[in-house]
């Protein structure tokens, strides 16, 4: 099968006589370990991808001009890929020396590209990084560099309305992007399971295979306290001896915590269970159901849900968990 980019250089060459086409001059000082060593040309936003041989130092690749296009060029000698470098597929020639700092030459939305990258780089709080990337997102909503600015700050939305506002006049490709989507729905799972949302019920099963759902737990006259964890998290670890404490001191009155085993192994996680001594009840599930329904990108995700079945309170961690419970538990 043919790569995109083999495609597009068949039809670089039937548009020869178009200016909507580009051509990469590339050159690398000749060494052992570049001697007919490849060099792939790769769209970063579909990963489709292309190569070329080294011959004497120089490579060369041509296709058709795309600003919506994110493209890296860098040396596969073997073992890893090095030399990286960045640029729009504009029209014309692009020059690109791998041992080079300043490694592209082309045309203004490259440098645009480039501008960006090294001052959000270079920014030393959000305030400015925020500033810099919707700079860049204002005067470039149709190219890769509106692109690149949208995906560095598309994760700090807090609602799917800001998203949507914010992306109201850009073009389809960026709208449309599989993460910035990924992204809506993640924000729009948090917003359905905020504070004062009802919650959304859990099925899995417990340590023996058989269905448990969380709705076994919830609405039953107790507060319910569950902990998205896994056996390999780290934070989700350090947190569970206080879960554990939650769950002896709090069980009495009223509480009840829930631990809801996401993103792991089975036998991982009933060795985790076992090893750090968790009595309290575990439902296990092997999708990612759970954590989209709640928005979760990573864990430990810890809420509070009251005997109605309403979320009291999300993202809740060490002292401030004991905390949010005493307001509502004497």
């Amino acid at each position: 099968m043919r790569s995109f980019f083999s495609i597009i250089l068949i039809a670089a060459a039937a548009l020869s006589c178009s200016s909507n086409t580009f051509t990469v001059k590339g050159t690398l000082t000749p060494t052992d370990d570049v001697k007919d060593a490849l060099v792939i040309m790769r769209n970063e936003i579909t990963d489709v991808a292309d190569t070329a041989v080294v011959v004497g130092g120089k490579f060369t690749f041509k296709g058709v001009a795309d600003p919506t296009a994110l493209v890296s060029v860098s040396l596969d000698n073997g073992k890893r890929s090095i030399h990286h470098a960045l640029f729009v597929p504009e029209a014309g020639t692009i020059t690109i020396d791998l041992d080079s700092t300043d490694r592209v030459k082309a045309g203004p939305v490259t440098e645009s590209l480039h501008t960006l990258m090294a001052e959000a780089n270079a920014a030393t709080t959000e305030e400015d990084f925020l500033e810099i990337c919707d700079k860049a997102f204002a005067d470039n909503k149709d190219n890769a560099v509106g692109y690149l600015a949208c995906m560095r700050r598309v994760f700090l939305f807090e609602t799917p309305e800001e998203l949507d506002e914010y992306l109201a006049d850009a073009a389809d490709f960026i709208k449309n992007d599989e993460y910035v989507q990924m992204q809506r729905e993640m924000l729009s799972a948090q917003q359905s399971t905020a504070a004062g949302c009802q919650y959304k019920d859990i099925e899995g099963t417990d340590a023996a295979g058989k269905p448990l759902a969380l709705s076994a737990f919830v609405g039953k006259g107790k507060y319910v306290l569950i902990d998205f964890w896994a056996s390999w998290c780290g934070p989700c670890r350090a947190e569970i001896p206080n879960l554990i404490e939650i769950h002896k001191a709090y069980a009495k009155k009223g509480v009840q915590v829930v631990g809801i085993n996401v993103w792991d192994k089975m036998d991982a996680a009933l060795k985790a269970v076992e090893q750090m001594g968790m009595k309290y009840p575990i439902i296990y599930t092997d999708d990612k159901v759970a954590t989209d329904d709640y928005g979760i990108s990573g864990i430990p995700q810890i809420l509070l849900i009251g005997p109605d079945g309403t979320i009291l309170k999300r993202n809740l961690r060490g002292d401030g968990i004991a905390a949010a419970i005493d307001k509502y538990v004497k």
